[in-house]
């Protein structure tokens, strides 16, 4: 999708906390390295308060379709669905809520894209079967469908072992595990690149909030 096309999506009524992060989160060049298209079925994992989501569904609105995933121990922690809470005072046609364990989150079949975006890294804390969990993702994948991976860089060996302290983790380490469900690795952009991090900061800290080295993995189902 043009890039300019998907700009005009950030200018729809959201969240004054949304619009905020728009200058690091850069949701259109994004979007247009993950190739979004008209028509297509995109899914987000654990999607938290839709902000990626609405986006993609205000691109899409004309044909396309988001599915925003939550788990429900998030439902549980917010006292609520977070996405149909944002609906509320948002709606969207094309942004549809769903509620499933992160190892089956219940995406339908044919999807496109599937997009994970900084929360790989807490499945490895909570413990979640992260290969159950991409080979769902996989098996929900058309042929040649995307499996976009974004997360906080680790520091070079340290694998999964920040995860829960200061949650990040190490690019390879996510490239190797999810090429073991089928997946071919396929791209990666330096959009959130930041050599100004120095990987050892916890990521909700102010002055790295939003502004810390980013990985970004495209995954490929054959076609």
């Amino acid at each position: 999708m043009d890039i300019e096309k998907i700009k005009l999506a950030l200018g729809k009524s959201r969240p004054d906390t949304d619009t905020e992060r728009d200058e690091n989160r850069k949701p259109a060049d994004l979007l247009h390295f993950i190739e979004i298209k008209e028509g297509q079925k995109i899914g987000e994992m654990n999607s938290g308060r839709g902000y990626l989501s609405a986006i993609i569904a205000y691109a899409l609105e004309e044909s396309g379709v988001v599915y925003s995933h939550t788990a429900p121990q998030s439902v549980e922690r917010w006292k609520g669905n977070p996405i149909e809470k944002r609906l509320e005072s948002y709606p969207q046609e094309n942004l549809i809520p769903i509620v499933g364990e992160m190892e089956d989150p219940n995406f339908p079949d044919d999807m496109d894209i599937i997009i994970n975006c900084m929360t790989y890294h807490d499945t490895v804390w909570t413990k979640s079967d992260r290969m159950r969990m991409n080979q769902n993702i996989f098996d929900s994948l058309k042929k040649g469908g995307s499996y976009c991976i974004i997360d906080h860089h680790a520091k070079d060996g340290h694998g999964i072992d920040d995860c829960h302290s200061i949650h990040r983790i190490e690019k390879s380490f996510v490239i190797e595990e999810v090429s073991r469900a089928g997946f071919y690795f396929d791209d990666d952009s330096d959009l959130y690149e930041n050599p100004d991090d120095p990987l050892d900061q916890m990521v909700f800290e102010k002055g790295i909030r939003d502004q810390t080295s980013r990985f970004i993995l495209i995954f490929k189902k054959e076609a």
